[in-house]
């Protein structure tokens, strides 16, 4: 074992949990509201970083002879069969493109809420209402994959490019922005969800929708907004990963999915356990990537990642027995 890249790990891990800790908010928005796992917000991540690709990346310059990324925005049917283009890149400033991408999440999932929040859908089974979901994520990878996007190729941040170097560390200002708006997300949403009455009425609708209706809660309204709200933090959240992964959907899904599982941490109803759970995510993969226990084989990674991920899981559902997972046995 590295001991002496323990600075390291703890600098690196800390910084890297942002990335992980904008799509749980998300989830678990969307859960404490319908009692579903919101596929949908995987969908709308994957088509946020698509869309801010198209929207400000602007080609490099190349020297004479040398390929360039095609400037167009959509493509129907193949080159052999004489494909039509259509549009080109308007290669706005990445912090305007970063606000429309956001305003497209919120009217998708304002769209999405005020479907599924409609009485005669939102009454449906959770196994149901999980599966429209998974199809709603789906249908917009599918829809948005249309677009000209070259997956390899980095859009500039909105917040710049510049990099700090802390004990050693070099830490990119994205970075750093992204961990202290997850941060202060978490704080807001955390008194937002359990000290003001609009909470009162979102914790009212998870625990029994049809009394909530009944006291004259407006399920398709809250619903609607609280969606809205999730799908704006689920551009973000697609928008940030999309500057440090790039805007592969498939890399999307993987990352939705870790998400998925450190909003587990939390009961899918903790935001701040959601974001400890990503600081413990981040300082064990950065630990394991950087070879604090030396060289660890990909797979062998992976295993210890889930399993510990899963380990965590485990032993809060224990040690909050009363409060985890709460919403599920109320809804029995």
């Amino acid at each position: 074992m590295h001991l002496s890249l323990l600075d390291t790990v703890l600098i690196a891990g800390f910084v890297n949990a942002g990335l992980y800790g904008f799509l749980p908010i998300s989830i678990i928005l969307s859960y404490r509201i319908s009692r579903t796992i919101a596929f949908v917000h995987g969908g709308i991540a994957a088509a946020a970083a698509l869309c801010y690709w198209l929207l400000c990346f602007r080609s490099p310059e190349f020297l004479p002879g040398e390929d360039v990324v095609p400037n167009f925005i959509v493509q129907f049917g193949s080159d052999a069969d004489g494909a039509h283009r259509y549009g080109s890149r308007p290669e706005l400033d990445p912090f305007v493109a970063l606000l429309l991408v956001i305003v497209l999440g919120a009217a998708i999932g304002a769209a999405y809420g005020w479907i599924v929040m409609s009485r005669r859908i939102a009454s449906l089974n959770i196994m149901t209402l999980t599966i429209v979901s998974l199809g709603g994520m789906m249908a917009l990878i599918g829809f948005f994959q249309y677009l000209n996007v070259q997956p390899d190729s980095l859009p500039d941040s909105p917040f710049g490019n510049h990099t700090y170097v802390f004990h050693d560390v070099p830490l990119t200002r994205h970075r750093l922005v992204t961990l202290a708006v997850v941060a202060v997300l978490s704080m807001i949403l955390g008194v937002l969800l359990t000290r003001t009455h609009t909470g009162l009425v979102i914790r009212a609708l998870a625990d029994d929708q049809e009394a909530g209706v009944w006291c004259g809660v407006k399920l398709r309204a809250v619903g609607t907004l609280v969606y809205a709200g999730s799908g704006a933090l689920a551009a973000l959240a697609g928008v940030l990963i999309a500057v440090t992964a790039g805007p592969n959907p498939a890399e999307m899904l993987l990352l939705f999915l870790n998400g998925l599982a450190i909003a587990a941490v939390g009961g899918m109803r903790s935001i701040p356990l959601a974001f400890l759970g990503a600081l413990v995510f981040s300082f064990l993969e950065t630990a394991l990537i950087i070879g604090v226990f030396g060289t660890v084989d990909r797979a062998v990674q992976t295993l210890v990642l889930y399993g510990s991920l899963l380990a965590i899981i485990v032993a809060v559902a224990r040690f909050r027995r009363e409060n985890v997972f709460l919403l599920e046995r109320q809804s029995l």
